[in-house]
């Protein structure tokens, strides 16, 4: 374990290293840009905030401290396959009072795929090092007998965009989202009845399947009918495109994907949402 305990901590240095002087080089030709007399539109070109390479370097610093821990204790027996997430019920209004002098937001780097390799085109020398570190056998029979370890890997080779068949497993479990029609007071009453009916014994499908109503999530104002048949015109004709070239099946018939629809509480007692029986399944 000791040679890819170093190739891992030695691979996060050198990233370290490449967003301290990147960061630096971008402060200082920001330094360069704020005095007058300079080019706006020239200077804006840079895609890593000085504040956002602070804030990568001390997580880095971070995930490597703990890759060095988790490495050096024991590998835990294997969890038991965990239970299927409950459903999460977002009310449709929520109020909340805003102070008069809010604080400062957080700063807090991108979260999409690539980003890193996106806004700092160096970097893709890193991503192509951590790629060749998991398809390494040694790495791949550590992580899979200890997956405390893959997910400490798995935000850097998210941020630097390695092969996403190459990132370690997460623990992200998805949660069908559920809209209750009104403030706290319903948000609460809708999630004692559905407790109340899984204690009972049915399961979450089933509790859903009876006490839900999919809608539309446009009402009768055809503000955005353009919108869709131009989103409906590139997926015709993506479909022919993919036809004449033998890799399309026809439209996109999956199961459990409905388009432009909310699943909506409305009672497991009957429809007690006025207007919406209509849309009963």
């Amino acid at each position: 374990m000791i040679p890819i305990l170093d190739r891992v901590t030695s691979f996060i240095a050198r990233l370290a290293d490449r967003i301290a002087g990147f960061g630096d080089q971008v402060g200082r030709d920001q330094a360069e840009c704020d005095q007058p007399g300079r080019d706006s539109l020239a200077c804006d070109q840079h895609g890593l905030e000085p504040a956002h390479a602070g804030g990568l370097l001390a997580r880095l610093r971070h995930l490597a401290a703990r890759f060095r821990a988790v490495a050096a204790t024991p590998i835990p027996p294997p969890r038991p396959k965990p239970k299927p997430a409950e459903p999460k019920f977002v009310p449709t209004h929520s109020f909340r009072v805003l102070p008069a002098d809010p604080p400062p937001e957080p700063v807090r780097p991108p979260r999409s795929w690539r980003w890193l390799s996106r806004l700092v085109p160096q970097a893709e020398a890193e991503r192509a090092q951590l790629e060749d570190l998991l398809r390494d056998p040694a790495m791949a029979e550590r992580l899979a007998a200890d997956p405390r370890l893959g997910r400490i890997l798995r935000p850097l080779g998210w941020m630097l965009g390695v092969e996403r068949a190459l990132l370690p497993p997460s623990r992200w479990r998805r949660r069908q989202l559920v809209v209750v029609p009104g403030g706290h007071t319903e948000l609460a009453a809708a999630v004692e009845e559905y407790a109340a009916a899984r204690a009972k014994g049915a399961t979450a499908a089933e509790v859903l399947a009876r006490c839900c109503v999919w809608i539309p999530n446009k009402w009768d104002c055809g503000w955005d009918r353009p919108r869709d048949r131009q989103r409906d015109n590139q997926w015709a004709s993506g479909t022919a495109s993919g036809t004449a070239s033998g890799t399309a099946s026809g439209p996109d018939t999956r199961p459990g994907r409905r388009r432009d629809t909310w699943l909506v509480w409305r009672g497991c007692a009957g429809p007690g949402l006025p207007g919406l029986a209509e849309f009963s399944a």
